[in-house]
C-alpha cells in the first residue's frame, strides 16, 4: 500500500465515522455522501501527484472547496461544512439559499460558454460585471445589516 492510499483510507475512516457513505475508486478518488435531514450533501476529492487533496462539493450545488496538503484538514473542512449547513437548514430561506447557489453556478457556466464561443461586445461584459457587482453588494448589505445564525 502507497502513502496516497494509506491516507486516502485514512480520510475515508473518518468520514465514515462521521457518517458518511464512502466510496473510494483504486486509491485515488472518493465520493463522500451525508444525507442531512431533507439535504444530501455530496463531495468529491481526489489526490494529486503531488499528494494534495482536491475536494469540491457536488451536492446541493457544485462548489470547489480547495486544494489541502493535510489529509486532516480535509475532513475539518468537511464537519465544518456539515456544522453550517445543520445550522443554515434552519433559516427559512434555506431551499432559495439552494437554489440562487446553483443558479449562480449555472450562470458562471454560461458566463464561460457565451464567452468562449462568441466575441462579447464590451458594453456586454461591462453589464455582466455591473450587475456580478449588484449582487455583491446586496451580500455586503446582508452582512452589516442581519443577525448571525
Amino acid at each position: 500500500m502507497n502513502n496516497m492510499s494509506a491516507n486516502q483510507e485514512e480520510i475515508d475512516m473518518m468520514l465514515t465515522q462521521m457518517g458518511a457513505d464512502v466510496t473510494s475508486l483504486h486509491g485515488i478518488i472518493s465520493f463522500i455522501r451525508f444525507n442531512l435531514d431533507q439535504t444530501e450533501l455530496f463531495y468529491v476529492y481526489n489526490i494529486n501527484a503531488k499528494n494534495q487533496y482536491f475536494l469540491q462539493m457536488v451536492k446541493p450545488y457544485p462548489a470547489a472547496a480547495g486544494v489541502f496538503s493535510k489529509s486532516k484538514a480535509v475532513v475539518q473542512y468537511i464537519k465544518n461544512d456539515i456544522r453550517q449547513f445543520r445550522n443554515a437548514s434552519n433559516s427559512n430561506v434555506f431551499q432559495e439559499f439552494i437554489a440562487v447557489n446553483q443558479n449562480l453556478y449555472d450562470s458562471i457556466q454560461s458566463i464561460k460558454d457565451v464567452f468562449m464561443t462568441y466575441n462579447v461586445p464590451k458594453d456586454k461584459m461591462l453589464e455582466i460585471k455591473e450587475k456580478a457587482g449588484e449582487i455583491s453588494a446586496v451580500l455586503d448589505e446582508i452582512k452589516s445589516t442581519s443577525s448571525v445564525l
